[in-house]
């Protein structure tokens, strides 16, 4: 016989589990939220803005060229190679429109491009900088309200979504440097030992930073510098502890940061080691040879010698040359000299082709690599020592960087997609393409003008969010010290994040001149340090921790 409840019963039960059930939508709808906020820029910039190239040349080259020094050596080969898979994607959806025979994987080795397939490769880049946003978001507070406002704050900055929008490895970078910081801070969270899955994931992750931009291999030094800072923090705070009990334990967790250090530093250096084991695999399968291309790059750095009077560029070039014993590199600075003395709009490529006349003829392959390797002399010539007129454009091109607001670095996406118009040749696939077609160079850069997303922060240069940083740094020291709090692990990582940011935009200024997209690295690290930050500090005044008492140092120490 069924028995049925009574309906008053029924109700009581329904309103005393309302609380529960109130609170699981909540934590269901709250990531949905966050996502929402995230992508509406997305939507309206997949919707609105064409697709942006910047370095027309440098992008047509990485998703068009066969698999070779372009996409293997010049640029990082993982994007060159990856982004191809959305443009077969796109393209293969328009030959099912039309009935036509679908691509076949020569696709892969020569793709055709296609408003279709280009549309599919930003849809994938707004989408994994959602996914990689929203990871690095909830990581840094356990506080929905924080996580909104950081979220919030994200959207309303165009940086992010402008690199988005662009052909070109930097958007790849960018995006697996949201997930390396996310990882990195799961690491330093652990007061024990780290577990080996998290170390392996940010080996990936960064073996795949180093295989899309070169100079990533910098943040090999994040981990150690990391946990170097922490160790000196807490070695540093032992001569003015009283108890014998904390001054031990502070030890012992000087020395584990120290051993994390060690092995931070050796998972970084087998990272790029690997990259490098990889690049010469793929130069190996593509048949071109293996070559240190450092000195290609450091030519366009010389374009910076036009700007300096002749009795001064040729002092320089006097005391570089008696830095280096080859005839050859002798030869390249003289020629130097002849080129900036005739021709003051300095041609680096023109420059370059008529080193090789000068020095290898005929132009075979094998020259080529010769000249390759006179220009990694030169550079090194120059670099090793730097003279003070070269010491000093660096710091010039470093001060600009830091004196650029967001909207130029923006702006400066929209500026070099203009490229197209007055070289069409080199870029003969773009003829079709929506960016291009039908329009011309001044519609470009209305489209910047037009939106005003594009425009905010004009006066906010790297310089004042650096200022603004710092203030947060000081503000949870303050903090952690008030409520007894240990942010120090924290603390040393957003410092390694800011200063390894600083030092891959010091290292951009020595190896070519400045422009504003090579600021996204430094910009980018500041941010999530910054975002980090926040977190923490809105963590510790909204909640109070109890210190860790006595017994428990005693426990720690005896385990």
């Amino acid at each position: 016989m069924v028995r049925f409840k009574p309906m008053w019963l029924r109700v009581f039960q329904c309103l005393r589990s309302f609380p529960g059930v109130k609170a699981r939508l909540v934590r269901l709808a709250a990531p949905g939220v966050l996502i929402a906020f995230l992508l509406a820029p997305s939507i309206w910039m997949l919707s609105v803005i064409p697709p942006l190239w910047p370095n027309g040349p440098d992008a047509y080259v990485q998703v068009t060229e066969p698999p070779g020094i372009g996409t293997i050596l010049q640029f990082g080969p993982l994007y060159c190679f990856v982004a191809r898979i959305p443009l077969y994607l796109g393209y293969a959806i328009d030959c099912i429109r039309i009935a036509a025979p679908l691509p076949t994987p020569v696709f892969f080795l020569h793709p055709t491009l296609s408003d279709s397939g280009v549309f599919m490769l930003l849809l994938s880049q707004h989408v994994a900088l959602c996914c990689s946003a929203f990871y690095l978001i909830t990581l840094t507070t356990r506080l929905f309200l924080v996580r909104l406002v950081l979220a919030v704050v994200w959207m309303a900055n165009p940086l992010f979504y402008t690199f988005a929008h662009i052909v070109s490895s930097e958007t790849l970078s960018m995006i697996l440097l949201l997930l390396l910081g996310a990882t990195a801070l799961r690491i330093i969270r652990h007061r024990r030992g780290v577990p080996r899955k998290e170390w392996l994931l940010f080996g990936i992750l960064l073996w795949l930073c180093i295989l899309t931009r070169h100079i990533n291999a910098l943040l090999a030094a994040l981990m150690p510098l990391t946990f170097l800072f922490l160790s000196a923090q807490r070695l540093t705070m032992i001569p003015f502890t009283r108890s014998n009990l904390l001054r031990r334990w502070r030890r012992l967790r000087a020395r584990e940061d120290l051993q994390k250090a060690v092995v931070a530093l050796i998972i970084g250096s087998s990272c790029i080691a690997v990259a490098n084991i990889s690049l010469r695999g793929l130069c190996h399968a593509a048949h071109v040879p293996y070559e240190f291309r450092v000195g290609f790059t450091f030519m366009f750095r010389l374009k910076s010698l036009a700007k300096i009077p002749p009795e001064s560029r040729n002092k320089l070039l006097d005391n570089v040359s008696k830095n280096t014993g080859s005839s050859e590199v002798k030869k390249v600075i003289s020629l130097l000299r002849e080129a900036f003395t005739e021709a003051p709009n300095w041609d680096v490529l023109g420059f370059m082709r008529t080193v090789q006349a000068s020095l290898f003829a005929p132009e075979t392959k094998s020259q080529d690599e010769k000249l390759i390797r006179v220009l990694n002399r030169t550079a090194l010539a120059f670099l090793c020592p730097p003279e003070k007129i070269f010491l000093s454009a660096v710091a010039t091109d470093f001060t600009k960087s830091r004196e650029a607001p967001i909207p130029r670095v923006v702006n400066f996406l929209f500026w070099s997609t203009r490229w197209y118009f007055s070289h069409p040749d080199t870029m003969p696939q773009c003829a079709s393409l929506i960016t291009f077609r039908d329009k011309s160079a001044a519609q470009i850069l209305a489209i910047f003008k037009k939106h005003s997303y594009f425009h905010r922060g004009k006066g906010f240069s790297y310089n004042t969010f650096l200022f603004f940083w710092f203030t947060n740094l000081l503000l949870l020291a303050v903090l952690a010290k008030v409520r007894k709090e240990d942010v120090a692990a924290l603390s040393s990582y957003a410092t390694a994040l800011t200063l390894v940011g600083l030092a891959m935009m010091v290292a951009n200024c020595f190896l070519n001149v400045f422009q504003p997209r090579y600021t996204l690295p430094m910009w980018e690290l500041t941010i999530v340090s910054a975002s980090v930050l926040v977190g923490r500090t809105m963590e510790c005044l909204l909640f109070f921790h109890a210190p860790a008492s006595p017994p428990d140092l005693a426990h720690r120490l005896t385990v």
